[in-house]
C-alpha cells in the first residue's frame, strides 16, 4: 500500500504525534509510507517519505486552518496514495480519519466544572467546532477511527455521525514504560528529581486543566503525600493555588520532557481526574509502568480498567471528596497500591502499539475492499 500520514508535528511528544510515528515505524517494512507533517523528529524514521508542510504556528487555531489548506493542496498535487489518513480536521482528501477528539465535548466538560472559558477558546470553539461537526457528520465516504468507545459515542450524538466508525484504542510502549525502570533505578531517579527515598509520591503528567485544581484540593486532604506535577501548561495559577492551600513544599513542578518513563519509575502512584479525554496515554503508560491508577470514567481509557481490580475510577472529576479518599487509601495502604500496580501492568501488556498497527491495517484493507466493490 501507498500510505500518507498527516499530523501537525512528527516526534515522540505526545498525543497524536506518537500516535502517527508509531504506525509509520510499523508500516514502513512493508508498505511505502509518506508522512505529511510541519515539523518533523526524523531520528530513526529511515524508510519513510517526509513532506513539510507549511503552517502559520500562531496560535491553535491558525495552526489547524492553515495546515488544512496547506495539506489539501499538497496532496491535490500528488496523486496515487492508496490511503490518506488524517488526524481530525487535516487534509481534504482524507479517506481514513482518525478522531482523538470531540471538541464539543471537551468545551462542555470546561463548563460544567466552571473553567475559565477565554476569548481565545470561544474563538476557537466557534470556529473549530462547526467544522469538526462537517468533517464528522458529512464525511461518509471516510471511514473514522475512534480511540475509544466513549468518543464514538460523541460523534454520533454531539455531531450526528451515521458513517463508519471502528473503535482502535491507544497502544503502549511496555519495554519503555515497565516496572523493570523502576526496581532498577528508582532510588536514582528519586534523588535526581528531588525525591525523599521515604516519601510517598503521587504523580500528575498533563494539561493542568485536566484535573490540576480539584488534585491539589484533594492533595490538602491527604498529610503526608507529596507531588510531582509535569505540564506543558503555564503553572503559575497552578502554583499560586498549591501556596494558598499550604502545599507549597509538597508539590513539585517540573517542565515537559521525552523521558516522561523518569517520572512514573519515582511514583508510588498516578493521578488523573481528568473531566475530558478521548483516550488518555498517560493513564495506559503509568498502567504499563506499575503504577496504580486513579482516574475518572470521563477518560476513554477508563474503558480498560476495573474498578478495584486494576485501577481506582472515579464518577464525578470534580467530586474533591472522592478524589481525597482514592489519594488517602493508595498513599496508606501499600498492599493495595502494589496489587492494583501489578494487575495494571498486566492489563497494559494486551495494549501494544503493534496491535494497533494490526487493527489500523485491517481498517485500512477494509477501505480498499470497499473502494474496488463500488469501482
Amino acid at each position: 500500500m501507498r500510505i500518507a500520514l498527516l499530523v501537525h508535528e512528527y516526534n515522540r511528544g505526545f498525543g497524536h504525534s506518537r500516535y502517527v510515528v508509531e504506525l509509520a515505524e510499523r508500516f514502513r517494512a512493508h508498505h511505502e509510507v509518506h508522512v505529511f507533517a510541519h515539523r518533523f523528529d526524523s531520528r530513526g524514521a529511515k524508510g519513510i517519505t517526509f513532506h513539510p508542510v507549511p503552517a502559520v504556528r500562531s496560535g491553535a487555531l491558525s495552526t489547524v486552518l492553515s495546515f488544512y489548506v496547506s495539506a489539501s493542496l499538497l496532496l491535490s498535487r500528488q496523486k496515487g496514495f492508496d490511503i490518506i489518513h488524517g488526524q481530525g480536521i487535516t487534509a481534504a482528501q482524507a479517506n481514513v480519519l482518525t478522531a482523538h477528539i470531540c471538541g464539543r465535548a471537551w468545551f462542555q466538560a470546561q463548563r460544567l466544572l466552571g473553567y475559565d472559558y477565554t476569548w481565545k477558546q470561544r474563538v476557537f470553539d466557534g470556529v473549530l467546532t462547526p467544522l469538526e461537526d462537517r468533517l464528522y457528520r458529512g464525511s461518509s465516504e471516510a471511514t473514522v477511527i475512534a480511540i475509544s468507545h466513549k468518543l464514538g459515542e460523541e460523534l454520533r450524538a454531539l455531531y450526528g455521525r451515521r458513517g463508519p466508525i471502528r473503535v482502535v484504542h491507544h497502544g503502549v510502549d511496555v519495554e519503555r514504560f515497565s516496572p523493570a525502570l523502576r526496581e532498577q533505578r528508582r532510588r536514582e531517579l528519586r534523588a535526581e528529581l528531588g525525591i525523599g527515598q521515604e516519601e510517598r509520591c503521587a504523580l500528575y503528567l498533563g494539561d493542568l486543566r485536566k484535573g490540576g485544581a480539584v488534585t491539589l484540593e484533594a492533595l490538602a486532604r491527604v498529610p503526608g503525600l507529596s507531588l510531582d506535577v509535569v505540564t506543558r501548561s503555564d503553572p503559575g495559577a497552578t502554583r499560586a493555588r498549591a501556596e494558598r492551600l499550604g502545599l507549597g513544599g509538597r508539590v513539585r513542578f517540573h517542565p515537559p520532557t521525552d523521558a516522561v518513563e523518569r517520572f512514573y519509575a519515582a511514583a508510588d502512584l498516578f493521578v488523573c481526574p481528568t473531566p475530558y479525554d478521548a483516550f488518555g496515554l498517560v493513564v495506559t503508560e503509568a498502567m504499563a509502568s506499575g503504577l496504580p491508577v486513579i482516574t475518572t470514567r470521563a477518560a476513554g481509557a477508563s474503558e480498560l480498567i476495573t474498578h478495584r481490580q486494576d485501577g481506582l475510577l472515579l464518577e464525578d472529576a470534580g467530586d474533591v471528596d472522592a478524589l481525597a479518599e482514592a489519594l488517602r487509601e493508595l498513599a496508606g495502604d501499600t498492599e493495595l497500591a502494589e496489587r492494583l500496580g501489578r494487575a495494571a501492568r498486566v492489563r497494559a501488556e494486551a495494549c501494544t502499539w503493534d496491535e494497533v498497527a494490526r487493527q489500523t491495517l485491517q481498517v485500512y484493507e477494509d477501505v480498499l475492499a470497499r473502494r474496488a466493490r463500488a469501482a
